[in-house]
C-alpha cells in the first residue's frame, strides 16, 4: 500500500433515486447528511465511514453493504417496525451473527454483530 488510508465509502447503485433515498433514510433513521449533486445521497455512518447512494441504472441491484451493529436483535426490531423485511439470522463460524435485507433494487444490505464482543 502506498500510504495510509483515512476513510471509506460504501457505494450503492440504484435505479430510482427518490425511492432509494427514502428507503435508506428509513433504514438509517435520518435524511442524508449530504446531497452533493443530483442523484447522490451520502450518510456519515461513523467518523470516517460513509454510505453513498447513487442513481446508476446499469449497476443497480449489484451492490452489497454491511453495517456492524452492537445489538442485532434491536436492529432487527427497528427494521421490522419500519416495515422492512428481514431475513433469518445466520451465525458464521461462531464469530458473527448476520441478518440480510434487500433494498428496492435488490442490493444486499447486511447487519453484522460480533459475537466475541458480548
Amino acid at each position: 500500500m502506498a500510504g495510509k488510508l483515512n476513510d471509506v465509502a460504501a457505494v450503492v447503485a440504484v435505479r430510482d433515486y427518490a425511492a432509494a433515498r427514502s428507503w435508506y433514510g428509513r433504514l438509517i433513521g435520518r435524511a442524508p447528511d449530504l446531497e452533493p449533486i443530483d442523484g447522490v445521497a451520502e450518510w456519515q455512518i461513523a467518523e470516517t465511514a460513509w454510505l453513498q447512494v447513487i442513481e446508476d441504472r446499469d449497476r443497480a441491484g449489484r451492490s452489497a453493504v454491511r453495517f456492524g451493529v452492537d445489538d442485532l436483535a434491536a436492529q432487527v426490531a427497528a427494521l421490522t417496525g419500519d416495515g422492512i423485511t428481514v431475513g433469518e439470522p445466520v451465525v458464521i463460524a461462531g464469530l458473527v451473527e448476520v441478518v440480510d435485507v434487500a433494498d428496492p433494487d435488490g442490493n444486499e444490505v447486511s447487519f453484522v454483530a460480533d459475537l466475541r464482543m458480548g
